[in-house]
């Protein structure tokens, strides 16, 4: 019973996919193909947030995702266009503008 049960866990635990940090450089161009048409920094449109120094970048990275990935207000959705590590990247990049 105990091979039962510990070899699935440990094949689990040893065939995970190498975790990947966040790249702030693949954010930045994300960025500027996606989102700074609306959040340009210095020159947001009027009611689209900036992100310098803004208390919305002290969320953490899951709260930022979700609300990129399924939009928020006027802002659409990009769940379809960019996948999780992709908006990880953008989130990167714009702690980077702090």
């Amino acid at each position: 019973m105990f091979r039962i049960v510990i070899f699935p866990l440990l094949a689990l635990f040893l065939f995970q996919p190498p975790a990947r940090a966040a790249d702030p450089v693949r954010g930045q161009e994300l960025f500027m193909q996606h989102c700074v048409s609306c959040h340009a920094p210095g020159q947001p449109v009027p009611g689209a947030p900036g992100f310098i120094l803004q208390q919305r970048m002290l969320q953490p990275d899951s709260v930022l995702l979700e609300k990129i990935r399924y939009g928020i207000n006027a802002m659409p959705a990009y769940q379809g266009i960019l996948d999780n590590s992709m908006i990880l990247d953008v989130i990167a990049y714009m702690r980077t503008l702090q």
